[in-house]
């Protein structure tokens, strides 16, 4: 199970950043704040301006989120696998949650990412250390 306060800092427009890798391994980092949790170990991930990210998740299907608490200087990574959807309940659930913050505007699609390990990045003894393996 994945702590409160790890999935605190994935989600309600916190900035988290979204790393993917082509076919070819060439990375790709970049910021996300369009984040809903769907269940315990799922997230959705909205896209209004995603190439490099989207085409990664397709053609790979690869990704990490990794984000960082100033405030309480926590900081975890989430790796697993991403798909990537244009309709269907989970384009859906994110269409909603965007229409709340933003009215009229809409999701080319989104990344549907299923967590299959936690990591806390914290600088120290435990930095890299696995937290939790879903």
């Amino acid at each position: 199970m994945i702590a409160p306060e790890i999935k605190a800092m994935f989600g309600n427009h916190q900035l988290c950043w979204m790393a993917t890798a082509d076919a070819s391994g060439v990375p790709n980092v970049a910021p996300m704040r369009q984040v809903w949790w769907i269940d315990e170990r799922s997230l959705v991930i909205g896209d209004m301006f995603m190439k490099a990210t989207a085409a990664n998740v397709q053609s790979t299907g690869r990704m990490c989120l990794a984000a960082y608490d100033p405030a309480t200087e926590r900081s975890w990574k989430l790796t697993g696998t991403a798909a990537y959807e244009t309709e269907g309940a989970r384009y859906d659930l994110a269409q909603t949650g965007l229409q709340k913050k933003s009215p009229g505007k809409r999701f080319k699609g989104v990344v549907v990412f299923q967590i299959h390990a936690v990591y806390d990045q914290v600088p120290g003894p435990k930095a890299g250390s696995l937290v939790v393996e879903l």
